[in-house]
């Protein structure tokens, strides 16, 4: 065989060579993400974590010491508490993964999913934990005492708890724009792009 059958034969190749170019840069690119994502994770753990002596001090804060103070505030932590063990797996998990293989990628973008839909369901839990916390504290300092009917405490019951709702809502809904939604959607679009 001569150069020129050679030349003409690799001139002739597939260009699989310059796909897999491309495809090792987008799972580089993956793997930047996925850091970006970790970080967050870690900073928000962090504040997270230190909202649990705060919400210890909220029954000093308001002056309300009582047996079911306590109780709402002791059910607000192990509502915490759970989400937060699913998490600390799933980032610990994230470590124990090469993000070289589509699969792997995969597995990370589902659970990260699932881990903002977790995050989201158990904020909504807390909001309605701490609007009873909330009414507890206004119904054992007195505050209602003023109304002289049902009708208008119920009115003024309702504005509170739909301010409230979507304040919690806003809320978050904003965290998790912020925080969350843009490295979810740049792995859907990796994703899209290695699946072709």
């Amino acid at each position: 065989m001569n150069f020129d059958e050679l030349q003409k034969q690799w001139d002739n190749q597939s260009s699989d060579e310059i796909n897999i170019k491309d495809r090792l840069e987008i799972k580089q690119e993956a793997n930047t993400v996925i850091d970006k994502v970790r970080k967050v994770m870690k900073k928000d753990f962090y504040f997270q974590l230190t909202s649990f002596p705060i919400l210890l001090l909220y029954p000093f804060l308001f002056g309300v010491d009582t047996p079911l103070i306590w109780w709402v505030v002791s059910c607000i932590c192990a509502t915490m508490i759970v989400p937060f063990y699913y998490l600390i797996k799933f980032y610990k998990s994230s470590y124990k993964l090469e993000f070289n293989s589509l699969k792997n990628i995969n597995w990370f973008y589902y659970n990260y999913k699932s881990s903002i839909t977790i995050f989201s369901l158990y904020t909504y839990i807390i909001s309605i934990l701490i609007i009873l916390f909330l009414g507890i504290v206004l119904i054992e300092k007195g505050t209602f005492n003023h109304f002289y009917s049902i009708q208008s405490l119920l009115i003024v019951l309702g504005i509170i708890l739909l301010f409230q709702i979507g304040f919690c809502i806003w809320m978050l809904k904003w965290w998790i724009n912020k925080f969350y939604k843009k490295p979810l959607i740049e792995l859907e679009n990796i994703l899209n792009q290695l699946e072709e």
